[in-house]
């Protein structure tokens, strides 16, 4: 029985020891050595560039939807507007001297100055000047810029000196404004003589006709009319009954003439301010007289009552 044991004990023996044999180490082979070393390479490189990664973060930011094929709108511009320049006027405004028909004599010598008001939206510079346009020039001045700047909506005094012809006449010269860019814009202004003899004024008729004075009331000999205000020339001044007077009022004046009187027989009479007595005058007579606003005239009695006086009157202008 133990003997059969022996040879399977022996061989169970022989396996351990050639399996143990087999896990003992051993000295790597040349392969082996290379391979290992390219793997730890490989693996230093991958943590390299592990490490040179940044890490992002988790957040809790939405992620937006997807594009779609809506077409976005452009956005709105508004249109651009021009800012528009400033613009150039101007506007007459007196004579300031030299009214328009002047009489001069021959060679006379004066200055004319006129008033001027900006009404453009442009300054007036030193750069702009009224020059001479048309007619006779009598020696001014073709160009006189402006003395200083003229700001809009102000007055400027413009000045040229002139001298009258030698021969008698009308003449007339013709100014204008221009601006900076030597363009003409504005209202004309001019200045107008007249060379020769003085001539004879023109008188006209300013109001004619007849009134009616009562005792006590006074007469606008201007207007035409009975009145009570500070316009009236005479006054029927009614003392009693019988001392009736005819008294200028507000510094008209009167003088009973002779006959039918002229302008000029009116405007050349030493006129009174004194009361005439209606005992001095009767129908028919004359007077001239000199109203409160300067002008001249002359009334005739037409008819006399012991209340009233009518009178036909003409004034002069």
């Amino acid at each position: 029985m133990n003997t059969r044991r022996r040879p399977a004990l022996a061989l169970l023996l022989i396996a351990a020891v050639i399996l143990t044999g087999c896990n003992f180490p051993h000295p790597p082979s040349p392969q082996e050595v290379a391979s290992t070393a390219a793997a730890e390479t490989v693996s230093v490189q991958l943590t390299l560039v592990s490490a040179a990664t940044p890490t992002v973060p988790s957040t809790n930011t939405p992620v937006p939807p997807p594009a779609t094929n809506t077409p976005t709108p452009p956005p709105t511009v508004p249109p651009a507007t021009a800012t528009p320049g400033c613009s150039d006027n101007s506007q007459f405004v007196s004579d300031v001297t030299v009214p328009d028909n002047t009489v001069m004599t021959p060679g006379q010598n004066f200055t004319k100055t006129w008033r001027l008001r900006n009404t453009g939206s442009c300054s007036w510079s030193t750069a702009y000047d009224a020059v001479f346009v048309e007619g006779n020039a009598m020696g001014g001045n073709a160009a006189v810029p402006m003395a200083g700047v003229v700001p809009p909506n102000s007055t400027v005094d413009i000045s040229v000196g002139f001298s009258a012809p030698s021969s008698n006449g009308t003449f007339r010269a013709t100014y204008r404004m221009r601006n900076d860019a030597d363009v003409l814009f504005g209202t004309i202004f001019y200045v107008q003589i007249v060379v020769g003899p003085t001539p004879t004024p023109t008188v006209v008729v300013y109001r004619t006709g007849k009134l009616k004075i009562d005792n006590s009331y006074k007469a606008d000999l201007d207007a035409g009319k009975i009145t009570g205000d500070s316009n009236a020339d005479i006054w029927l001044h009614a003392v009693t009954a019988d001392e009736r007077y005819l008294e200028p009022q507000n510094g008209a004046k009167i003088k009973k003439m002779s006959g039918t009187p002229s302008y000029d027989n009116c405007s050349g009479a030493s006129l009174s301010s004194s009361a005439v007595s209606f005992s001095d005058f009767g129908t028919g007579d004359w007077f001239c007289y000199k109203t409160s606003d300067n002008r001249y005239g002359r009334f005739e009695v037409d008819e006399e009552g012991s209340d009233f006086v009518r009178i036909d009157f003409r004034t002069w202008d």
